[in-house]
């Protein structure tokens, strides 16, 4: 038996270093950690945003890497012709989700894997899916996955329609996304999903072949500390506070959850956690309300806070920023489509609102009761950690990437 260690490919759409950075590191800077350290991993960046990737240890501890920037040229004529094309039939990619530029993406790939034989091969995320299909003659019999992340259908349906014509146009178009979705799971030898709502959603609701592994709490080295100065009866929201639903998410905390709860408790504050907020976020700064932007550990933010709110509406995945402040051992107030990606027992480890005006009984109920606020929050950091505890993923990633022979 050789002692030479396996390969594997990883594609990216884009680099995920440094850990916490984007959705992708959250997920996968661990297993990068980890898998580095007994297997040779080459990894591909097909479209990094960034004008420049810092460097990181984990991408020091790859065997190979190459990253392809974010190609922001006009497009082609014939590039733009089939992308058309493709949007009006109902056997094509969604015009939403479709993506430019792939054949020098492909032509680079193949440049990067040519002579190399993986044991294992893992594309992440729907962006140029397609392209896999064209590297079947080079990774001839190598254990090939996929990891959709997040559903792209999930993510459709739960967006706002539009009104008069435009919504017959997206109800073909939210069947065509389902239909495309369901084909991103073929010709592969496995495929995954951060929830179960994520996984069984291109299905209709009934389970698809594709496994449920969700991030684990990632701490990286960092303890979780009581605050030196505790601020008194507060609320907090976690997230990337660039993304649209994280704003929608704490502008409604805001306008329905904490000035209502403001007239009953005077000194009530909001602190509003989380890197790259838009200037409707950052709008919300004064004396009672705290925006932090980009922060060096969540933790100590974290940590100062009496309860979390999240009063989400839409997007798909799992809620890290969730599990983040259950971890805390904070209690933590959502909406049903969070729980249904958490999963944890309503009432007993997190609370549920499906109206603004549930979402502020509950959170007035902790405000005012801080020993049960207080085992709210122990019930859910046992919850958290048992259910999503980092070397339990980790060995469930193993097992998903690398074939067991």
């Amino acid at each position: 038996m050789s002692d030479k260690p396996k390969s594997i490919l990883m594609v990216f759409p884009l680099a995920p270093w440094p850990a916490r950075d984007n959705g992708v590191s959250i997920r996968y800077y661990p297993v990068l950690e980890s898998l580095s350290k007994r297997y040779d991993i080459d990894v591909f960046v097909h479209s990094e945003p960034r004008d420049i990737v810092p460097d990181d240890p984990v991408a020091r501890s790859l065997r190979r890497l190459a990253i392809q920037y974010c190609d922001r040229s006009r497009p082609g004529l014939a590039d733009r012709t089939l992308t058309i094309m493709e949007m009006l039939s109902p056997f094509g990619q969604p015009y939403q989700f479709a993506r430019y530029h792939s054949a020098p993406i492909l032509r680079k790939l193949r440049e990067f894997i040519s002579g190399q034989r993986y044991d294992s091969a893992l594309w992440v995320m729907h962006e140029h899916r397609h392209l896999l299909k064209r590297l079947n003659s080079q990774l001839n019999g190598t254990h090939t996955v996929y990891d959709g992340i997040d559903s792209p259908y999930l993510h459709y349906m739960r967006e706002s329609p539009p009104g008069g014509l435009r919504s017959l146009y997206r109800a073909f178009d939210l069947w065509k996304t389902r239909r495309w979705e369901r084909s991103l799971l073929k010709g592969v030898d496995a495929a995954a999903y951060i929830s179960a709502p994520d996984a069984m959603a291109s299905r209709g609701g009934t389970a698809s072949n594709a496994e449920v592994i969700p991030n684990g709490i990632y701490l990286e080295g960092e303890e979780i500390a009581a605050p030196a100065q505790p601020i008194g009866p507060s609320l907090g929201f976690l997230g990337n506070m660039g993304y649209s639903q994280n704003v929608r998410g704490a502008l409604r905390l805001y306008e329905n959850v904490f000035l209502p709860l403001k007239r009953e408790f005077a000194d009530l504050k909001l602190v509003v956690i989380g890197r790259s907020p838009v200037a409707e976020v950052t709008a919300l700064s004064g004396p009672d309300v705290e925006v932090t932007g980009t922060v060096d550990s969540i933790w100590p933010h974290i940590a100062r806070v009496s309860a979390f709110v999240y009063p989400m509406v839409g997007g798909a995945g799992l809620q890290n920023k969730i599990l983040e402040a259950m971890h805390a051992g904070k209690p933590v107030v959502t909406t049903e489509i969070c729980l249904k990606s958490i999963g944890a027992r309503e009432g007993e480890e997190i609370l549920v609102g499906r109206s603004d005006e549930e979402l502020r009984a509950h959170t007035r109920t902790l405000l005012k009761n801080p020993g049960y606020a207080r085992d709210l929050g122990k019930c859910g950091k046992a919850y958290v950690d048992r259910t999503f505890d980092m070397p339990k993923v980790l060995q469930r990633f193993e097992q998903f990437i690398i074939r067991n022979q």
